[in-house]
């Protein structure tokens, strides 16, 4: 238990200095000598707590509130400023991916710049006049320095109206700067998207970065100089006369500012011959892409024109077939008629000569025409054989087993039909003639299957505009840091860049897979699949047939993915190959 009570007021610890006797007084009435009684166990203490200890715990408790006070609001600042700082990377950083969207608009975004570009320039032309003329002004005011005091009084008047003109210059400048920059940023990113134009981009951006820094010191230096023109022009308010120094100060002054104008005017011409080299680039990149689909259609044209040669070989076949045919039967009927007339084999000997003149033309016409068709059989044969070599040597380069394909169209089996009518013997010395034929039937029946193969056969790109970030193979995974094995293709571009179908199909899964995201996957026949991950978004669903070229989705993010890319995957018999041989076999067939 505890007690207190006030001590004798006679015992006051405070001196009885005058001045201060009221706030002694007051203090004194506060922070009394107390007593504290102590029962403890039967017995009782005290302890006696003086004036001055109890200021002093007063104090101590006052400074503790008025540093927590203070404390408190500055961590809670400093919080905010963290959190502010947190929210403006992540702004920045989701502003950095919305940059990568404007690829789809890079035509027109170079045609902004050139404008962009054209109007700084004018602009930058304009404040160099002002600055020269303010040169002149300048020098004027030198020159006037020398007078009376109202005269200079005047001249100093005139002075801050120019400088105040050059900091809204320099204030413009600045702003052409940044819209310069960000203009030029743009462009990076958009040839960020283009893997041919990598190492232009990194050049572009070092000399770009190096001018923008040396343009952002000189504008710096210009800064300081007016501040320090600015404070000269004050102290002569106070300072009548000017001395010689200050006067070459300005000179010198004047120079630099010159000669910043000079560099102003060289980074003006740098960044025009930057410009002129991104069109040049842009122009080579839409020759290429014109280049490519101009072979892609000579191909259309070539398969079609090859097709027609195979139908007029067919046609030609078929007429000599049948010239042979009259010609055999023709000779047939002569025979007999020999036959009838003579009664035997003898008698042919005695027969007129100009019985045995008709043979002999009906037997040199057959030889001809069986000359003539061995030549069209030869042709054909050479031909199909050569067509067949060249698609075998596509498929070889795409890494596909060429029986094994064949095998797949066989037992899905090539349509042909119709009764059966038994050919005839023909005539003694066909031999040669009939296994032509076999072998051109046997190389036009491979052919047609290996046509049929390569348009199940993905050779065209699924992105028009990409970069590989990631090959078929073996590889650090880019989120754990562990080896994997990776069963596809990585191609970077921006986000909602279209992809398409490299080859003709069917839908047969379009939804979210996992860690692949957003996914579609398509099957051409025969064993041969494509799968596309990490979609933004789906623009078929299952049972779709889709065309060759036919746009299925838009590039994305979703998933187990640590940017925008496209993951695509070529499967043969569910085992994985590398995209990478098909796109260089599509390059082949588009080149030849």
């Amino acid at each position: 238990m505890m007690f207190s009570k006030g001590a004798d007021n006679n015992s006051n610890p405070f001196g009885r200095d005058s001045d201060s006797r009221g706030v002694r007084r007051v203090l004194s009435r506060i922070f009394r000598e107390r007593e504290l009684l102590v029962r403890s166990d039967g017995e009782v203490r005290f302890l006696r707590v003086g004036a001055r200890m109890q200021m002093a715990v007063a104090a101590g408790l006052v400074v503790s509130a008025i540093w927590a006070a203070t404390a408190v609001p500055v961590t809670i600042t400093q919080l905010l400023t963290i959190s502010t700082n947190e929210s403006q990377i992540f702004e920045a950083k989701m502003a950095y991916a919305d940059l990568l969207d404007e690829v789809a608009a890079y035509q027109n975004t170079v045609d902004d710049v050139t404008l962009a570009l054209r109007d700084s320039r004018q602009q930058l032309e304009a404040q160099v006049a002002e600055a020269r003329e303010m040169e002149r002004q300048l020098a004027g005011a030198g020159d006037a320095l020398a007078g009376p005091r109202a005269t200079m009084a005047q001249s100093r008047e005139v002075l801050q109206g120019h400088l105040d003109q050059v900091n809204g210059s320099l204030a413009g400048i600045e702003n052409d700067g940044e819209v310069l920059e960000s203009t030029l940023a743009k462009i990076r990113s958009d040839l960020a998207a283009s893997d041919d134009g990598r190492q232009l981009v990194e050049r572009a951006r070092a000399r770009l970065k190096e001018r923008a820094e040396g343009l952002e010191t000189r504008l710096t230096a210009v800064v300081d100089k007016n501040l320090k023109v600015e404070e000269k022009n004050a102290a002569l308010s106070t300072n009548v006369e000017v001395t010689t120094a200050e006067r070459d100060g300005l000179l010198n002054q004047r120079e630099n500012l010159r000669g910043t104008i000079q560099a102003l005017e060289a980074d003006v011409a740098a960044l025009s011959q930057v410009r002129h080299e991104l069109e040049v680039h842009r122009d080579d990149l839409t020759a290429s892409l014109a280049a490519v689909r101009t072979e892609n259609d000579n191909l259309s044209d070539d398969r079609l024109a090859l097709q027609e040669q195979v139908a007029g070989l067919d046609s030609e076949l078929l007429m000599t077939q049948s010239k042979q045919d009259e010609v055999r039967s023709d000779l047939q009927k002569v025979a007999q008629s020999l036959q009838l007339v003579t009664g035997s084999q003898a008698v042919l000997g005695d027969t007129p000569n100009a019985l045995r003149s008709q043979i002999d033309g009906f037997l040199a016409d057959l030889t001809s025409q069986q000359a003539i068709e061995d030549a069209v059989l030869q042709r054909a044969t050479e031909r199909a054989a050569g067509s067949i070599e060249e698609i075998e040597k596509i498929v070889v380069m795409a890494g596909l087993n060429v029986d094994k394909l064949l095998g797949k169209i066989e037992s899905a089996g090539i349509g042909q039909g119709g009764p059966f009518i038994a050919a005839s013997d023909g005539m003694p010395g066909n031999e040669e003639l009939d296994e032509t034929m076999i072998l051109l039937d046997n190389n036009m029946t491979r052919w047609e299957a290996l046509n049929e193969a390569l348009r199940a056969v993905p050779l065209s790109l699924p992105v028009d505009y990409y970069r590989i970030t990631s090959r078929y193979g073996t590889r650090v995974d880019p989120v754990n840091k562990k080896r994997s094995m990776h069963d596809g293709l990585d191609m970077a571009g921006a986000m909602n860049t279209s992809v398409y179908a490299p080859a003709p199909g069917t839908v047969i899964y379009s939804g979210v897979k996992g860690g692949y995201g957003k996914f579609v996957e398509i099957d051409h026949g025969y064993g041969i699949v494509t799968r596309y991950a990490h979609l933004n978004k789906n623009l078929v669903e299952v049972g779709d047939i889709v065309d060759h070229r036919q746009r299925i989705a838009l590039l994305g993010n979703s998933g187990r993915s640590t940017g925008p890319h496209l993951h695509y995957e070529v499967r043969f018999d569910g085992r994985s190959m590398d995209p990478l041989k098909f796109i260089k076999a599509g390059r082949y067939v588009f080149k030849n």
